[in-house]
């Protein structure tokens, strides 16, 4: 009889560990810590699949991973820029909509929608949040904020012998910030606009080059200023008040920025393309898109989730600058542009940081 009991116990297990190893598995390429893992479980659950998850840091760590198809991926969360290339190098396909009845409920903002449907990316990404490039600073300086209001970009690139100032140590932001400061557009491939970009990021003679590390800088009181994105500011704003400190620094977004965009799509390598958009959908359901906006802080693609989160107190985003396109002000988004462009802005940094700045 034990023998027996131990068979049928041995089968049992063997049909339930077969089970398990045939479960679909959907590989998801995405930033680190940008999606609530408590709706990856749900999903998990209610789909009885198991969600792989790899967390890379660049849009440009995408696309070497998705060209190099040793591994099988089928969402990716690319920005504005990286998706059109992607798209024209044909590295994601168009998003089947019909297959994602929840997206029809929800309204992409319309500010939004006019910026990327512009860039030709509208049919192969699904919106997934949204914000912009300003100027962190410290508030403990006095008259630092009137500074920075009235000077906007160029209390960046004017301020050598006034404040301590970062700048982001990407060819893309470093390259726009001084374009914007000259009133160009951030997309600008004229060569005598590129060049005054350049040479004002040479003569600026800033204190510190960094990524991340600019806002614990300004936090801490090493830089006075840097530029940075609004999840920098948000995510900091948010441990501060977690943590009941004060709060000794804000966020301004001079009237002309460029506007940053992550949206969702699909590898043209996904094995799984039916999950990957019921992923998609299950994550655009009205309750489940409204905690995952509130899970990563960021400013929601959607009309009705944002209006939830500026409005309901039990979100409370009142931020001023949470509105990544607020009424009278001007937003560019990028784009890819020419190979050549993109070189030119890799030679640009490597002039400008090897003329000033450490």
């Amino acid at each position: 009889m034990k023998k027996i009991l131990i068979v049928l116990f041995a089968c049992a297990l063997t049909i339930a560990l077969i089970g398990c190893v045939s479960k679909p598995k959907l590989y998801v390429l995405n930033w680190g810590d940008y999606m609530d893992t408590d709706l990856i479980a749900a999903f998990e659950e209610e789909y009885g699949v198991d969600v792989i998850y790899r967390p890379v840091g660049s849009n440009e760590e995408m696309a070497t991973l998705l060209q190099a198809g040793s591994s099988v991926y089928d969402i990716v969360v690319p920005s504005d820029y990286m998706i059109g290339k992607l798209a024209d190098i044909g590295l994601i396909q168009p998003i089947d909509f019909s297959l994602l009845p929840h997206f029809e409920e929800l309204a992409v903002i319309p500010k939004l929608y006019e910026l990327y449907d512009a860039l030709g990316i509208s049919d192969y990404v699904v919106p997934y949040a949204w914000g912009t490039i300003g100027i962190l600073y410290d508030t403990r300086i006095p008259g630092l904020a009137d500074y920075v209001e009235t000077k906007g970009w160029a209390a960046l690139f004017e301020s050598k012998d006034l404040y301590d100032v970062g700048m982001y140590n990407s060819e893309r932001d470093a390259v726009a910030a001084a374009l914007l400061y000259h009133d160009f557009n951030v997309n600008s491939e004229d060569q005598e606009e590129l060049a005054l970009a350049e040479t004002a990021l040479t003569a600026a003679g800033f204190t510190a080059w960094g990524e991340d590390s600019l806002k614990s800088y300004v936090i801490t009181g090493t830089l006075d200023m840097a530029l940075v994105y609004s999840g920098d500011y948000f995510s900091e704003y948010y441990i501060a008040e977690a943590e009941d400190r004060e709060i000794t620094f804000d966020y301004f977004v001079p009237e002309t920025t460029n506007v940053w965009m992550d949206g969702i799509c699909i590898p043209t390598i996904a094995e799984h393309v039916a999950l990957a958009h019921q992923f998609i959908d299950f994550f655009l359901r009205y309750e489940n898109a409204l905690a995952n906006s509130d899970y990563i802080g960021y400013a929601p693609p959607y009309a009705e989730i944002y209006e939830t989160m500026v409005t309901d107190p039990d979100y409370g985003y009142t931020f001023a600058t949470f509105d990544p396109f607020p009424a009278g002000s001007e937003r560019q988004m990028y784009t890819y542009g020419s190979d050549a462009r993109s070189e030119a802005l890799v030679a640009i940094l490597s002039r400008a940081r090897g003329g000033g700045g450490e």
